[in-house]
């Protein structure tokens, strides 16, 4: 049976994380929102639409966060028809203990809320869920009581409190009765999560800030590609041995790579990725269909 082979740039969609080996260009970047995110519980990542959010997400962030000390989890909002609380449950769903969110939550893993559905998820001892909203402009597609039931239920886990419907059901356990078990479960949930949004629409999340005062204060700004990280993007991927690319290695002239950047350089020597993937991508088809 043939395996399929892969293209060195992946074109007009986000690299995924298992594509990390083909990521150039966004290293000073992926480390730096990785000391953001170790250092706050809430990270609001933002950039222009093309830039490469979900791309640094996947290839840059994640690989670096997957290392036993925190789990990634990626959550979309794109199907309108699903609730954000139901969406984020099912992402969830693989970590899911449900005989743990039976005993203790006493309900099933339908009817369950977020925050019981999260604490009864079992990522590995000592191990700091990190819940990713990629592309969050998606949510506020989404019918508004849906939205601000989610929202509730966040913020009731980046600011590390139980909601109302947890503490009575804490205060109803007598105190001389409350086992370790008990004490473990409705203890507050370490937990840190990152809101990928658009600059357009970055603006929408001052909606939120009744419920999360702080969503705005830890901001990871995307910009665009410098030029040395542009060549970076350019030639790696190109240089890189293996029976499973389209094409064998091959290299940039010097005049040809510096036309390129110059044709993608904006006035301030930006380079956005999505254009640069898109040429990139073109040459190489030119390269296989002239090389086999």
């Amino acid at each position: 049976m043939s395996t399929q082979k892969v293209s060195r740039y992946p074109g007009i969609r986000a690299f995924e994380q298992e594509e990390e080996f083909l990521f150039f260009g966004r290293r000073r970047e992926a480390r730096s929102l990785l000391a953001q995110v170790k250092a706050q519980s809430l990270v609001v990542l933002f950039a222009k639409s093309g830039i490469g959010k979900s791309s640094l997400l996947n290839a840059g962030l994640i690989p670096l966060l997957d290392n036993g000390l925190y789990q990634p989890v990626k959550i979309r909002f794109q199907d309108t028809s699903v609730r954000p609380v139901d969406m984020a449950k099912l992402a969830l769903a693989p970590y899911l203990d449900e005989e743990r969110l039976l005993k203790n939550a006493k309900t099933s893993k339908e009817k369950a809320g977020f925050w019981e559905f999260l604490r009864a998820c079992h990522f590995g001892s000592s191990t700091i869920p990190v819940i990713i909203f990629d592309q969050f402009e998606e949510f506020f597609e989404h019918e508004r009581p849906a939205r601000e039931a989610f929202i509730l239920e966040m913020a009731d886990l980046l600011s590390e409190r139980l909601p109302n419907r947890i503490r009575e059901q804490l205060r109803a356990i007598p105190f001389m009765d409350r086992t370790e078990e008990q004490l473990a479960w409705f203890s507050p949930i370490p937990m840190k999560a990152i809101f990928a949004i658009r600059s357009d629409r970055i603006s929408l999340l001052d909606d939120l800030s009744t419920e999360i005062p702080s969503i705005l204060n830890n901001r990871f700004h995307l910009r665009p590609l410098r030029r040395e990280q542009a060549q970076e993007a350019i030639e790696e991927p190109a240089q890189i041995e293996g029976p499973e690319f389209l094409t064998p290695p091959f290299g940039y002239e010097p005049l040809l790579l510096n036309e390129i950047l110059d044709y993608l350089s904006n006035k301030d020597e930006e380079i956005e990725s999505f254009q640069l993937q898109l040429i990139c991508q073109h040459i190489e088809k030119q390269i296989r269909e002239r090389y086999g």
